[in-house]
């Protein structure tokens, strides 16, 4: 067994390139444990489920050139064609496309004529078939009903008198309670508009907003100079369907621009700035790893190449080849363990300003402890192959002159 005694004096003697390690090992846990932490909330966001069938989804985008058109009647022909097309589930008509990161907003109260304390919900103009068309699951309450349809124009009062909520905006609003057959009123209000259903769930239009998964459906048709279509397709069909829907509207009525897209795209390009963040992030995680574990093979070559003689003699002595090894294994877990102490300190204050600056998640016990290991590994593993060259060196080094 070595004395750790003599271990330390011959770091002090070597205390400047010791100390280095040990802050680069230090800055690194601080830095990775940090990122991941990051990297992890991010990729959390992405795999949460949408509450739709992202991947049988289209949107369809119209606007007619005449500036006197029949918007009502388009939306019906429309549907119809849409409805009726080999492959399709069903189809819907929309005043915007989930995920697409465009959309609108509106504050909503509890009570009548309320002017402050709203809940802010995304919400959507929608019909009967906007529930089957998404793949959404009704966990309470009921559908809409074609009679409770309302055709409006862009400058009417756009409120309904029912409306379908997420189940999140329901806890939201009624955490006591459950909101079916309870209100919903518009500030300076006193139209109530009732709750008949439950959703599990629907992300929205914005799913990097914070308030993603409060939202509202209501039953209307607002004529204007556009309009949207979701359309959900059987499992394989999606890319035929595709294909064909822009020259089968256009057929039906060429007075218009179209523009077809997959909620998948939708999806990619929303989650973009986070996905570019991961990967960022990931880079930099492996690079600092990559250059802690160099330097700690070049630190620790340097000092084998420093103590040949000193080797030697200790071979000569008797002191076996896992003893060398094993020597500059401890030497470097010392540096290695104070520098993760001194890392793990900073991870934490740098992690506390990110957490109250910039609305990051705050860094786990668990995920840091994580960190602290593998860097450890990386450590032992990166001194191993110079340890074991130090353990081959031959008792005969004592007798040569350096």
């Amino acid at each position: 067994m070595f004395e750790i005694k003599p271990m330390l004096s011959a770091l002090w003697r070597n205390k400047i390139s010791a100390l280095l390690i040990a802050v680069q090992i230090a800055l690194t846990l601080a830095i990775v444990s940090n990122s991941v932490t990051i990297i992890q909330e991010r990729q959390q966001k992405i795999d949460r489920p949408t509450g739709i069938d992202v991947e049988n989804l289209i949107g369809i985008t119209f606007m007619p050139v005449p500036t006197e058109y029949d918007m009502a009647g388009a939306v019906v022909a429309d549907l119809d064609l849409l409805r009726s097309m080999p492959g399709v589930i069903d189809a819907s008509v929309t005043n915007q496309l989930p995920l697409s990161g465009s959309g609108s907003a509106s504050g909503y109260f509890l009570e009548p004529n309320q002017e402050i304390g709203d809940l802010t919900a995304n919400y959507y103009h929608t019909d009967p078939h906007f529930i089957n068309t998404l793949g959404m699951k009704l966990v309470a309450g009921r559908n809409f009903r074609e009679d409770e349809m309302k055709i409006l124009g862009a400058h009417d009062n756009q409120i309904s008198d029912v409306a379908i909520v997420t189940q999140q905006f329901a806890d939201s609003a009624f955490p006591e309670e459950s909101a079916l057959g309870k209100y919903l009123y518009s500030g300076r209000d006193d139209h109530p508009t009732k709750i008949i259903g439950i959703v599990d769930r629907h992300l929205g239009a914005w799913p990097s907003w914070n308030l993603a998964g409060n939202v509202v459906f209501n039953p209307m048709l607002i004529t204007g100079n556009h309009k949207r279509y979701l359309v959900r397709t059987e499992p394989g069909q999606r890319d035929a369907v595709f294909k064909q829907l822009e020259d089968k509207l256009a057929e039906r009525d060429p007075q218009r621009v179209i523009h077809v897209e997959t909620t998948e795209e939708n999806k990619r390009q929303s989650y973009s700035g986070d996905n570019l963040m991961i990967k960022m992030l990931s880079v930099v995680v492996g690079l600092l790893t990559f250059i802690v574990a160099l330097g700690i093979v070049g630190l620790t070559t340097f000092w084998i190449n420093q103590r040949t003689k000193q080797i030697g003699i200790r071979r000569a002595l008797g002191a076996s080849r896992s003893n060398i090894s094993r020597y500059f294994l401890v030497e470097n877990s010392i540096i290695a363990v104070t520098g993760l102490t001194l890392g793990g300190t900073a991870a934490l204050i740098i992690n506390e300003a990110i957490a109250n600056n910039f609305s990051q998640p705050p860094l786990s016990l668990s995920l840091l402890i994580g960190c602290a290991i593998v860097l450890l590994v990386v450590s032992l593993t990166a001194a191993l192959v110079p340890a074991l060259r130090a353990a081959n060196i031959s008792p005969a080094t004592a007798t040569r002159s350096v």
